[in-house]
């Protein structure tokens, strides 16, 4: 197999593969160029439509997902497209990509050049640049495939040519350079890095006298085309070719390297980067900025490199802190300048006043010296930008705590982020400080490790903190360090109190702008680490998002925050406990708590829209009027409402305990109210503690019918946990605390609940006679959506009872009264019950039409995908009967695609059932036993009904097609979907 994107998109098995439209090559080159990573589906629609309107970015993405998963899976592709939350990801193997074998190409190239080998490395060199057929992506001519070429042709495509055309000059062949080159300048005529190779192949060419002519012309199209003077590389090169080289003048002694770093730990990725970047005289950058957060380790990693190759630098490492971040005050350009002189050999007396003087002095010195400089602890770009004036032409490392932005765009810098250390890693580096006592007790060091959330500094200072106690026991200090932040004051002991990580972090803090340090300080009221940008807005009381935007791009420049995604953002949790200890101390307690409650009102005014579009009932959660206002997310569709939910669910119920704490009950249980919307769509164990907090709200508060909408929650959640019996009792809860209330609505939501938790314990005629109770009520309360609930429930109980007439009529009054209700997710799902009762009784014809008219409803709701999985699990049954096995085998893995990315285990081991069916029908025995034992894991209960199903077909299968079933008994013992388990009313009815 080979795919190939440097082109027109390609996939090539025994024989081209057909593709199909435009969006579907779109789709899986840009999947291919981000493979084996999780793409949010946001990101792919701005790849494939130039359009600023992705509230719809699903819907339009989803079709040609199931387009190129359908072409992956007819070719016999060994890749798949997975889904992950709301991303997708291309699993494939890297070497069977074009764009994967270039890169490696080209590494392989600069390492066997790096050996000496130029034959071969000009031999990869060529390779690789030969796999480029045209534009990458061509396919596609949106905005981001035309930013990806310019991206890949300066950053790749140019630097691959370059090695090639160094290499053929270091092997004499000059002509050969000069041929490519004269090409490829005709194309790219601003392109520095091929006007470098030009002139040096001119000179070595003895062709000299062509330089100056050359140069001004290639100068003048900078000025004139991008209003851009020539690099220092390429003015470095004009006056070799130029003029006559000057002596080389060494001073008396090399400036040494940094000391040793015993305590380095890990970071090898890092410094095989370093080599890479600023290796050999064919590296593409001389500077290179390592910024992180506060205490990560960018002074540590910069020495330990400069240490390990400091024989690359054979002038020595020159070496200055500038204290941009520190107590100390600023060391300004003008005395870096004169130290690097006197380092370098000139004497004080020589060393002129004036910094442009002096600048040109340190330039001319270094002019024919091979140093490193390391200029560490900058605070800006307006800091450095004299050094690396003076420096030009060195490689060059800076570490700061800001984003250089200035140095990268206009200085021509290359940016390493410097993330925290694995866990590893982390354990490692607390074992080297602590020796024996954190080997000794495993459990506690990995605790520490997880409370240092990888920082290195964290870890150095609770590794001091603890070797400097050796008769205190590990898991004591381990405690106390836990207790109330006491991490960020420890390492003051000792006769610097600046090593503390409060200290460290303040530096940072006290760099900002005002306003920026007030929503740093305000990040600490949030209660947890990760947030939106709205959310954000709400906290700080601005009404502009724009505003926001900027004051979190400070701290996210800042390094004290991070950005995870597009309006989403991340504090470390040792940044965000000293956001809580400093928001305490600079922010009066009304403003905290105003705060505090704007944010509350904020998250429960969204919950409360993204309630009402997912649930198509028509109890809205009553209103609270905010403390300020705030403007709460206006979700397009139900789609982008329960997607918000999914992401917020732990912000939420984080929102609820704080409202606990600061005793705004209304708070609590409205939210709780909101929450019910995820019932089927996370774990509902994370949901249980969450309606009894509602439940103990509203009792405080005395919200009775509200009490009764919690329990009514609670009970539904242990419904689909399959715990009938607790989901009973809180329904008989609910029941009493409605009637308590007088509310009507109520009571017929808890009837008809307790009515179908008899229908999942096996009690089908109890059901019938509790569901024509609740089926009466509705009616009275005139409740469309009620009313076509309990119907379709009513067909369930009738169905077990064999009434299939009833059941029928139950049915099709359910589909009729959705549609008055407007609800198409139970429209469909009335359809799709109407659908598995005809493949029971042997209408096929009739199952079929059913069945996809509710797979197309299902398509156009979105939010309820494991409805439409359990339609593909009815038709599959539905064509399994009919003899097409490919196509039951195509549906019944659909179906167990979206039961997982859904995490519906019971779905799925429906669809499994389906899928070794017709894999045995097929005379697959052995993959239909893989799918049937695939299923039996999933099987938690011993008492749900398919295990003696899988079992009974387990015990069967051999080389023979398993029999397809005729008669209604075993259809509906062999093929019928298992009745779905949980409540439908999961309205919480609370008063007004």
């Amino acid at each position: 197999m080979e795919l190939k994107i440097l082109g027109q998109v390609r996939l090539q098995m025994h024989e081209q593969i057909k593709l199909g439209p435009t969006k579907v090559r779109g789709l899986l080159g840009y999947l291919a160029f981000r493979m084996n990573e999780a793409v949010h589906v946001d990101r792919i629609f701005e790849a494939l439509w130039d359009d600023d309107h992705s509230a719809d970015s699903g819907k339009r993405v989803q079709p040609q997902v199931s387009r190129l998963r359908r072409v992956l899976r007819e070719s016999g592709c060994p890749a798949d497209v997975l889904h992950e939350a709301s991303s997708y990801r291309l699993e494939i193997d890297p070497s069977t990509v074009d764009l994967h074998r270039f890169r490696t190409t080209v590494r392989n190239g600069h390492r066997t050049r790096g050996r000496g080998n130029l034959s071969e490395a000009a031999g990869l060199f060529a390779s690789a640049v030969g796999m480029w057929t045209g534009p990458p992506v061509a396919d596609l001519n949106t905005t981001w495939a035309r930013r990806l070429r310019a991206t890949l042709v300066h950053s790749e495509l140019i630097p691959a040519f370059c090695g090639l055309f160094d290499t053929q000059l270091a092997l004499g062949d000059h002509d050969a350079v000069l041929d490519g080159l004269q090409r490829l300048l005709s194309e790219h005529t601003t392109e520095e890095q091929l006007a470098v190779r030009w002139i040096h192949a001119l000179a070595v060419a003895n062709r000299s006298g062509e330089v100056p002519a050359f140069y001004r012309e290639f100068t003048q199209r900078l000025a004139d085309d991008l209003g851009a003077q020539p690099s220092a590389q390429l003015v470095h090169a004009f006056r070799d070719a130029s003029s006559p080289r000057r002596s080389n003048t060494a001073a008396p002694t090399p400036p040494s390297p940094p000391r040793v770093t015993p305590l380095f730990t890990g970071r090898d990725e890092l410094l095989d980067q370093l080599d890479e970047l600023l290796a050999g005289d064919d590296r593409e950058v001389d500077v290179v900025v390592l910024d992180g957060l506060p205490g990560v380790g960018k002074t540590t990693l910069a020495k330990h490199w400069a240490r390990r190759q400091h024989k690359w630098f054979p002038d020595g490492v020159l070496l200055a802190d500038l204290a941009g971040y520190a107590e100390a005050p600023l060391i300004e350009p003008n005395t870096v300048i004169a130290e690097f002189l006197e380092e370098l050999g000139v004497r004080a007396t020589q060393i002129p006043d004036d910094t442009s003087e002096r600048a040109t002095l340190l330039r001319r010195t270094l002019s024919k010296k091979d140093v490193l400089v390391i200029l560490d602890n900058v605070r800006d770009s307006m800091h450095v930008r004299p050094l690396l004036a003076a420096t030009a032409g060195c490689r060059t490392l800076i570490t700061s705590r800001q984003q250089l932005t200035g140095v990268i765009y206009r200085d021509g810098g290359q940016r390493v982020v410097i993330p925290a250390l694995s866990d590893d890693d982390a354990t490692r580096l607390l074992e080297k400080c602590v020796g024996h006592r954190a080997t000794d007790d495993p459990a506690t060091t990995s605790t520490l490790v997880e409370l240092c959330q990888g920082l290195p500094l964290a870890l150095r200072v609770a590794g001091e903190h603890i070797a400097a106690r050796p008769a205190v026991p590990i898991g004591d200090l381990s405690t106390e360090l836990r207790h109330e932040r006491r991490l960020l004051d420890a390492g003051s002991h000792g006769d610097d109190h600046t090593t503390t990580l409060r200290s460290t972090f303040s530096w940072s803090y006290h760099n900002l702008r005002p306003e920026e340090q007030r929503a740093f300080r305000l990040v600490g009221l949030h209660p947890t680490t990760r947030f939106d940008v709205r959310a954000a807005c709400a906290l700080l009381g601005h009404d502009k998002l724009a505003d926001v935007e900027r004051l979190l791009d400070a701290l996210v420049g800042a390094h004290l925050v991070a950005q995870e995604q597009a309006g989403r953002y991340l504090v470390h949790d040792l940044l965000y406990d000293y956001a809580i200890d400093i928001v305490r101390e600079n922010e009066k307690a009304d403003e905290r708590d105003r705060a505090v409650r704007r944010l509350l009102d904020w998250y429960l005014g969204s919950a409360c829209h993204a309630r009402s579009l997912l649930l198509g009932d028509d109890q809205p959660v009553p209103e609270l009027t905010p403390v300020d206002p705030v403007e709460p997310v206006a979700f397009d569709d139900a789609n982008t409402a329960l997607r918000w939910l999914v992401t917020e669910r732990t912000n939420l119920i984080a929102c609820a305990y704080r409202a606990v704490e600061l005793a705004h009950h209304d708070h609590v249980w409205r939210l709780s109210a909101c929450l019910n919307a995820l019932n089927r769509h996370v774990s509902p164990h994370s949901l249980l503690e969450i309606h009894d907090l509602g439940r103990r709200s509203a009792e405080l508060t005395g919200e009775t019918a509200a009490v009764g909408g919690c329990l009514n929650n609670k009970g539904t959640a242990y419904a689909l946990l399959n715990d009938h019996a607790n989901a009973g009792h809180c329904f008989e809860l609910a029941h009493r605390a409605f009637s308590a209330a007088g509310d009507m609505r109520g009571v017929a939501v808890s009837t008809h609940n307790t009515g179908v938790t008899h229908l999942n314990r096996g009690r089908p005629a109890d059901a019938v006679t509790w569901l024509t109770r609740a089926l009466a009520m509705n009616t009275r309360i005139q409740s469309d959506w009620a009313v076509a609930n309990t119907h379709r429930r009513l067909g369930d109980a009738n169905r077990m009872l064999h009434n299939v007439t009833d059941a029928r009529s139950h049915y099709r009054l359910a589909a009729y009264t959705s549609q008055l209700a407007d609800d198409l997710a139970g429209h469909a799902t009335a359809l799709r019950c109407l659908a598995q009762l005809s493949l029971e009784q042997d209408l096929l014809e009739d199952a079929l039409q059913y069945g996809q008219a509710a797979l197309d409803l299902f398509d156009r709701v979105h939010v309820d995908r494991t409805g439409g999985a359990a339609a593909l699990t009815t038709l599959a049954a539905t064509h399994l009967r009919l003899g097409s096995h490919a196509v039951a085998t195509s549906m019944a893995d659909e179906a167990i695609r979206t039961y997982r990315e859904a995490d519906d285990k019971s779905g799925e081991i429906d669809g499994l059932i389906i899928m070794g069916r017709s894999q045995a029908a097929a005379g697959e025995s052995a993959t239909a036993a893989q799918s049937w034992r695939s299923a039996q894991e999933l099987i938690s209960a011993p008492t749900d009904p398919r295990a003696t199903v899988v079992r009974s077909l387990l015990e069967t299968v051999d080389d023979r097609p398993i029999p397809i079933p005729r008669t209604t008994a075993q259809a509906a013992h062999l093929t019928q979907t298992p009745q779905r388990t949980g409540t439908d009313m999961k309205t919480v009815h609370i008063p007004d």
